[in-house]
């Protein structure tokens, strides 16, 4: 791993640190205290505490005087940060965590489409239309199918208006970047383009039960493509 100086090696160590953690590195061994992580990193203590912290406020660490640094139980963890969902993502593919993902899917994103057919105005739309059109093109292998795919959900998040939501879009795109690695090889069985399409035409013609329907039957098909895996 390439190590920098200042805020950007606090930044690095932190990384390396997190994923080693999540990778289960530590999972064996006892996790190395304040003066070895600064001689492993070349690191001030300074830089080492921070980044301990900092790794503490993503609930991977638990630091307390004169017992040490330990790591957490793994349902600890808060998997809602942006960084600990990559670091999942650097993990092997975990079915139990990829169907956690898509029920949360499920709960939030049938309703944004929802809101997006009830409210949304003709930019928020035409941000859709556009980003429908790029994913139709990147099936023809124009452009690349996965950020299509995820600016198309991220766009009918953003324009359902909710705030609450559109916090979770980071969520979301996590959920599609580690999902896509086993839903790929069912696109057949999940037939993505005409399904994208009918949700935006549910949008665009003002259909909320269209529209919130639509995506539920599409992440449904995901989910129990996942509970048949799951069950072999």
């Amino acid at each position: 791993m390439k190590l920098y100086r200042g805020n950007n090696l606090t930044r690095s160590i932190v990384a390396d640190l997190g994923r080693a953690i999540v990778g289960g590195k530590y999972n064996d061994e006892t996790f190395p205290n304040e003066a070895q992580l600064a001689e492993q990193y070349s690191a001030s203590r300074n830089v080492v505490r921070e980044a301990v912290k900092i790794l503490g406020e993503k609930g991977l660490l638990s630091s307390r005087p004169k017992i040490g640094t330990k790591i957490r139980d793994e349902d600890e963890w808060n998997i809602l940060d942006s960084d600990v969902l990559n670091w999942f993502l650097g993990r092997k593919l975990s079915l139990p965590l990829l169907m956690e993902l898509t029920q949360v899917r499920l709960q939030i994103e049938p309703a944004a489409a929802a809101l997006a057919a009830s409210s949304a105005g003709p930019e928020e739309i035409e941000a859709i239309r556009v980003a429908i059109e790029d994913f139709e093109a990147s099936e023809n292998g124009d452009g690349d199918q996965l950020e299509a795919d995820i600016a198309f959900h991220l766009a009918i998040v953003k324009a359902s208006g909710n705030r609450f939501f559109f916090r979770m879009s980071s969520l979301i795109e996590t959920a599609l970047r580690f999902s896509i690695r086993f839903t790929n090889k069912y696109k057949s069985e999940l037939t993505h383009v005409v399904s994208h399409r009918e949700i935006f035409t549910a949008i665009e013609n003002h259909d909320e039960d269209k529209a919130h329907d639509t995506v539920v039957a599409l992440l449904s098909n995901v989910e129990r493509i996942i509970k048949e895996q799951l069950s072999e």
